[in-house]
């Protein structure tokens, strides 16, 4: 992770030690999170 230039935490636990590193946090479960995320960077890329 020190060479990533984007660092996006996903986790339950809004007080997990992964979010102090992360540049973007985002609390909830990581298997309904990704697919709308991944959903979102779709029609972005769509719309350009």
């Amino acid at each position: 992770m020190q060479d990533s230039e984007c660092i996006i935490a996903v986790n339950k636990n809004g007080n997990a030690p992964i979010f102090e590193a992360a540049d973007y946090g985002i609390e909830g479960d990581l298997f309904k999170v990704v697919p709308m995320l991944i959903e979102a960077i779709k029609a972005a890329k769509a719309a350009k």
